[in-house]
């Protein structure tokens, strides 16, 4: 039998853009920042924290084990355990996934999950190094591209994701106008959704000090202003392609924590929870890798047939934005009313941190429904390489 899991709370970073002001930060520094912030957004003791769960796509070995480090940054007791996954994009809503399946089995009774990425901060490697090069030449690789091939270069078919999105507009026949136009849309709600305050519960400000003094970190940088003649004006990252740097999600820096607990849980230590996690609406799939964005469909659609749900039960959708072509295309594909999807922007506006991005969209999801009123919804991630999560929330 399966106990009932609740998401207490949950807060993020502001969304960084590459290069920008989360730069001279480590992940597990401004996911630190958040974490701590959170407990004392419940007023929760370091004790009561059993597990923690973190998603990051990515680490390098001087941040091993990301959910660790902010466990011990943050004076977690050293026998909570700690484990980082890596799900590519659904990284951040894996974790999330992974932690209910511990509370609703009574493994432990509360936990906190963490989705972070510096993508500004990706190394890059030399590749056989180690043993020398002797009479050849060491070359860098760049660890945040390879990101982009999602590794199958190694089961000989390497496609970047630019690739597959063009893939996607060839084979679901989308134009680069309608892709636009679906920025345009996804923009102009980041940006009503941050002049109305509807982020500002889940946004934690983050300083540091540097060579100018403190620097204090607390908007989104990237949702901007734009028209169907601005965006026209764009070179295509591809000759003869449609994608852009304006119809899709750009490269990004961000940290998203939450805390999950039982119902034994919230009434020891008193916590109100902003939904109930839908322990039979959660769904991990995967499909064909040259169409990936398909998978957010497949997973939301699992979720769903396993909670005895239908989409028509949804009040809300929140699907993760790697370029407009997939938003679109699922949108069609998963008879999603766009009404009721991604209401407040989603990441070709807000931006993409990898690993954050799952996490993110649930927040918020949870944040969306309570500030408008309604019960139910479901976050879907799709990610490279054809995989795909899901989770639905009801309000209570």
């Amino acid at each position: 039998m399966t106990r009932d899991v609740f998401l207490i709370e949950g807060l993020r970073s502001p969304i960084g853009r590459f290069g920008g002001s989360l730069l001279p930060l480590r992940a597990t520094e401004f996911g630190s920042t958040v974490a701590e912030a959170l407990l004392d957004r419940i007023n929760l003791d370091k004790e009561a924290v059993e597990l923690v769960v973190g998603g990051m796509v990515l680490q390098d070995m001087t941040e091993s084990n990301p959910a660790r480090i902010v466990s011990q940054r943050i004076g977690l007791p050293d026998r909570v355990p700690a484990f980082t996954l890596n799900m590519q994009c659904c990284s951040g809503m894996a974790s999330l996934i992974q932690a209910t399946y511990q509370v609703a089995s009574g493994a432990v009774d509360l936990a906190m999950v963490m989705g972070i990425e510096s993508m500004s901060n990706a190394p890059h490697m030399v590749p056989g190094s180690r043993w020398g090069h002797r009479l050849g030449s060491g070359a860098f690789l760049d660890t945040l591209r390879e990101c982009t091939l999602a590794g199958s270069g190694m089961w000989g078919d390497p496609k970047y994701m630019i690739d597959v999105a063009e893939n996607h507009a060839q084979v679901d026949g989308f134009s680069r106008e309608q892709m636009d136009a679906y920025a345009i849309v996804s923009h102009d709600r980041a940006i009503a959704a941050i002049e109305a305050g509807n982020l500002d519960d889940e946004i934690v400000p983050i300083e540091y000090e540097g060579r100018k003094g403190v620097t204090r970190f607390e908007r989104d940088e990237n949702p901007r202003s734009s028209t169907l003649d601005s965006l026209a004006r764009l070179p295509t990252v591809k000759d003869g392609g449609a994608i852009t740097a304006g119809n899709a999600a750009s490269i990004n820096d961000g940290a998203a924590v939450a805390v999950i607990a039982s119902a034994s849980a919230m009434n020891r230590y008193n916590l109100e929870p902003l939904a109930r996690i839908v322990t039979e609406g959660m769904a991990m799939v995967g499909c064909d890798p040259n169409l990936m964005g398909y998978s957010c469909v497949d997973a939301l659609n699992a979720a769903l047939g396993s909670a005895d749900k239908t989409v028509d039960d949804l009040d809300l959708i929140e699907c993760n934005e790697g370029f407009a072509v997939q938003l679109i295309a699922c949108e069609e594909m998963g008879g999603w009313s766009r009404d009721r999807l991604n209401v407040d922007g989603g990441s070709v506006a807000l931006g993409h941190p990898v690993g954050m991005s799952g996490l993110r969209i649930t927040i918020h999801l949870a944040k969306a429904l309570r500030q408008r009123g309604l019960t139910m919804g479901g976050a879907t991630v799709p990610a490279g390489s054809g995989l795909g999560t899901a989770v639905l929330l009801e309000v209570v």
